[in-house]
C-alpha cells in the first residue's frame, strides 16, 4: 500500500512540473501616451508547455481597457503565444496599473500591467517677442514636435492655416491682444486640437514726432514765423498728413520711414495758437498730436511812425518795423498826400518825406504783414509854427520910414516939455 501511495505521488509530482504555468506580459502600441489617446495594445500570452493550453477566459478589472472580458479564446499549441488586442484609454493624466487574469483549465494566473498617461502636448516657441502695435508685424513660430502640425491663429492674422513646423504670420495689431494659436498634431492615429498662447511684448507705435521753433514774444498786429519739422519714426510709411497751425493748413501725401518734412509758416500772433497735426498708419488708424504754442504779446503795434519832422514845407520821418518778420506794401499817408515805402526788413526801418502845408494832423501807416493780413496804424503830428518874412516894395518902404521918423520926434519933443 505504502508503495502504491509512492507512486502515485511522484506521477503527480512529475505532472505538476512538466504542466507549467503560462506568462502573461504586454506591448503597449505608443511610448507617449496623451489624455484621450486610444492606445492600441495587446496581452501576450505564452504557453511553455510541451502540450496544448486551454484559455477559459481573461478578465481586465479596469474601466481604461476595452474589452474587458474575452471568453472562449480557444487552445495555446505548444511552445507558442497568443496576442490579445485590446485598447487602452484615459481622459486624465496619471499613472494607471491594470489588472488582468488569464484562466485556463490548470488554474489562473494574474498580471499588472502599468500604463503612464502624460501631458506632453506640442510647445510653440517665437523667433521674437516685440510686436509693435500699429504696423506691420511678422511673427515667427516655431513647433517642438516629433511630426508635422497643423497651427491656425486664432487672432487676425495671415495666413489663417498653416501645417509643418515652422511658420510666419503677418499681423497689424492695432491694441494688446492675446496671441492663441490652435494646433491640431497626431500622437499615433490619435488626432488631438488643443490651443496655446504664445507671450509677447507689446510696443507702442514709435509714432511722428512735432518740433516747432519760434519766438516767444510778438508785437500787436505781428506776423510770427512757425517753424515745423515732422519726423516719421515708425518703420513704415505714414499717409495724409495735416497740419494745422491757427488757421493755417499744411498738407502732404506721405511721409516715409524716416523722412522729415520741413515748413515754415506765418500766423498772426496771439497769446496761444493751437498746432495740430493728423495722419494714418498703414490699418488706416487716424492719429493726431496737439501742441500749444504760446506769445507774450506787447501792446503796441509792430510798425510805428518812429520819428518825424516838418521843414520847409515838407514832413519827413522814420517808419520803423519792430517785428521779427518784414512788412510789405508800407504806405505813408498824410492829408491828401501818400508817400510808398515798399518793404521795411525785420529790426528796420526805412524814410519818408510828405510835401504839405500843415504842421499838424494824422499820420496813418499802413501795410501787409507776411501772413496775408493788411493791417495799419495811425499817429498824430505835430510841429512848430513857421515865422513869416514879407519882403515889401520901394514906396511902401518909404512910407514906413517916414512914420517911424515921426514917432522918434513926437516922443522927444514931450520929453523935453517934462524938463
Amino acid at each position: 500500500m505504502k508503495k502504491i501511495i509512492l507512486l502515485i505521488s511522484i506521477l503527480l509530482a512529475l505532472t505538476y512540473t512538466a504542466n507549467a504555468q503560462i506568462t502573461v506580459s504586454y506591448e503597449k502600441g505608443l511610448e507617449r501616451i496623451l489624455p484621450g489617446d486610444e492606445v492600441l495594445s495587446y496581452l501576450v500570452i505564452y504557453n511553455p508547455n510541451l502540450h496544448a493550453e486551454t484559455i477559459q477566459r481573461i478578465t481586465f478589472y479596469s474601466d481604461k481597457v476595452y474589452p474587458r472580458m474575452i471568453t472562449d479564446v480557444g487552445t495555446i499549441p505548444p511552445k507558442s503565444e497568443y496576442r490579445l488586442p485590446f485598447t487602452f484609454r484615459s481622459d486624465k493624466a496619471g499613472t494607471y496599473t491594470i489588472h488582468v487574469r488569464v484562466k485556463t483549465l490548470n488554474g489562473s494566473v494574474s498580471a499588472y500591467l502599468p500604463f503612464k498617461v502624460i501631458e506632453d502636448y506640442p510647445k510653440l516657441r517665437i523667433d521674437s517677442s516685440e510686436l509693435v502695435m500699429g504696423q506691420k508685424n511678422i511673427l515667427k513660430v516655431y513647433v517642438e514636435w516629433d511630426s508635422n502640425v497643423t497651427l491656425r491663429p486664432l487672432f487676425n492674422a495671415s495666413p489663417s492655416e498653416s501645417f509643418g513646423k515652422s511658420f510666419e504670420f503677418v499681423l497689424y495689431p492695432e491694441k494688446r491682444e492675446n496671441l492663441t494659436f490652435e494646433i491640431e498634431f497626431r500622437n499615433g492615429d490619435n488626432v488631438h486640437v488643443i490651443q496655446k498662447s504664445v507671450e509677447v511684448d507689446w510696443v507702442e507705435e514709435k509714432g511722428v514726432i512735432m518740433n516747432i521753433t519760434s519766438s516767444s514774444t510778438a508785437y500787436r498786429n505781428e506776423a510770427v514765423s512757425v517753424g515745423i519739422s515732422v519726423t516719421n519714426l515708425n518703420s513704415y510709411r505714414v499717409e495724409n498728413l495735416v497740419l494745422l497751425v491757427g488757421d493755417r493748413t499744411e498738407k502732404i501725401s506721405f511721409l516715409d520711414p524716416g523722412e522729415t518734412w520741413k515748413t515754415m509758416l506765418y500766423i498772426p500772433a496771439e497769446k496761444e495758437i493751437g498746432i495740430m497735426l493728423e495722419y494714418r498708419n498703414q490699418l488706416g488708424r487716424k492719429y493726431a498730436e496737439k501742441e500749444v504754442l504760446k506769445f507774450s504779446i506787447i501792446d503796441e503795434n509792430v510798425v510805428q511812425l518812429c520819428s518825424y519832422e516838418f521843414e520847409r514845407d515838407l514832413l519827413s520821418g522814420q517808419v520803423c518795423n519792430f517785428g521779427s518778420t518784414e512788412v510789405k506794401n508800407v504806405m505813408v499817408r498824410f492829408g491828401n498826400e501818400s508817400y510808398f515805402i515798399g518793404t521795411v526788413m525785420p529790426e528796420d526801418y526805412e524814410v519818408f518825406s510828405i510835401k504839405t502845408n500843415r504842421t499838424e494832423g494824422t499820420v496813418q501807416i499802413s501795410w501787409k504783414n507776411l501772413a496775408g493780413s493788411i493791417e495799419s496804424a495811425s499817429q498824430k503830428v505835430e510841429g512848430k509854427a513857421r515865422e513869416k518874412v514879407e519882403i515889401k516894395s520901394g514906396n511902401e518902404l518909404l512910407i514906413a520910414s517916414a512914420v517911424i521918423a515921426l514917432v522918434v520926434v513926437a516922443l522927444a519933443i514931450i520929453a523935453l516939455r517934462r524938463r
